[in-house]
């Protein structure tokens, strides 16, 4: 099946070219190539024989908020000598937050419990695997 132009529609019989047009990469024939910004081809990668194979990634641990985060909170504030105010300002939340998370009445969010795990220098967060073998 002959290549045809993405713009003009004609069949291209030399090399096509890819060029950027209004955002969009196109590939075009060679009059067309002069309405767009010139793009490279994207780089083929090739594998040896002999060459090491890539390493497959790391599967993520998915992490949960640990069930007594309230309690780790609220001593290690207390062992730092910190207000609910102090901490909350540290971490830029509002003090009642702070109050609502030690009276388990809101569980913080993986972000949160970083910014908390930061400032207090603390674990809240556990593996889903553990939390499960915890509950049970």
């Amino acid at each position: 099946m002959p290549l045809t132009c993405e713009v003009c529609g004609a069949q291209i019989k030399s090399a096509p070219s890819s060029v950027e047009i209004d955002g969009a990469i196109l590939r075009v024939c060679p009059s067309c190539a002069r309405r767009g910004r010139p793009m490279r081809d994207p780089v083929v990668k090739v594998v040896l024989a002999g060459s090491p194979a890539p390493k497959p990634p790391k599967p993520e641990v998915e992490l949960e908020v640990d069930p007594e985060y309230n309690v780790i909170v609220r001593e290690a504030r207390e062992k730092l000598g910190l207000s609910q105010e102090t901490l909350g300002m540290m971490i830029n939340v509002k003090p009642s937050l702070i109050s609502h998370i030690e009276t388990k009445k809101l569980k913080p969010d993986i972000a949160l419990a970083r910014k908390l795990m930061h400032q207090l220098k603390v674990n809240l967060l556990i593996s889903a695997e553990e939390l499960d073998s915890v509950q049970e």
